[in-house]
């Protein structure tokens, strides 16, 4: 449970999206502060150790996507929630084995936010007490793997046995496994609902190549009468 005053970064070019959010969850108990573009986001997150990133994909600056690349690399305990108008499963994806959290497409529920938001804290938590050196291996391994569905089992055996190989004590191992697993089970699962969201869009069903219903029956052509 999470029982103190959140930080989050509301990360937006448009200036009345941060101000409708960092004003609705202020009013929930969050410390909001907004940043308009990337480059002002990552000094700020520079600046603040953030617990949570509520971040859009499309700034003028930079890409989402770079800015969460830079977030996982330098801010490993501060977690991102993807907010953006961009309906794409390749992107959703990309942020995903970023280390975002979860990829929410607008316009969205606010009250769903703020129970992504608290699974965010909890998560953080929960990372926040894996073992420094062991997440160092972990992130050594993960830097070698490319597939995003089935990694994470592989990530958490190879740090076990490199662990293991350094004579770390079996009892720090164990405990860091376990936190792992439900660690990467609550982001899996924000995978698949976040992936469940996409697909129920015409865009994201075309380029998974998911069949579409027809919006218009063809009408027949009269030259062959």
């Amino acid at each position: 449970m999470v029982s103190f005053e959140p930080s989050v970064l509301i990360v937006d070019d448009a200036q009345m999206v941060c101000k409708i959010l960092s004003d609705e969850l202020s009013r929930r108990g969050y410390l909001c502060t907004t940043a308009y573009n990337g480059k002002d986001a990552l000094n700020k997150l520079a600046a603040v150790d953030f617990d949570v990133v509520l971040l859009d994909i499309r700034l003028p600056d930079m890409s989402g996507i770079e800015v969460l690349a830079r977030i996982r690399s330098n801010h490993p305990n501060t977690e991102t929630i993807v907010v953006t108008v961009v309906r794409d499963v390749d992107t959703a994806v990309e942020a995903m084995k970023l280390g975002a959290l979860d990829y929410i497409v607008k316009p969205f529920n606010l009250d769903k936010l703020d129970t992504n938001i608290h699974t965010a804290l909890e998560t953080r938590q929960a990372t926040d007490r894996f073992p420094t050196r062991m997440d160092a291996i972990a992130r050594g391994v993960e830097a070698r793997l490319d597939s995003l569905l089935g990694y994470s089992k592989i990530v958490t055996q190879e740090t076990s046995d490199i662990a293991r190989q350094l004579d770390m004590p079996e009892e720090e191992i164990k405990r860091w496994a376990a936190e792992r697993v439900r660690h990467n089970a609550r982001r899996n699962a924000a995978i698949e609902s976040s992936l469940n969201k996409l697909e129920r869009s015409p865009v994201a069903q075309r380029m998974m190549g998911i069949a579409v219903p027809y919006l218009f029956t063809p009408k027949p052509d009269k030259s062959q009468n």
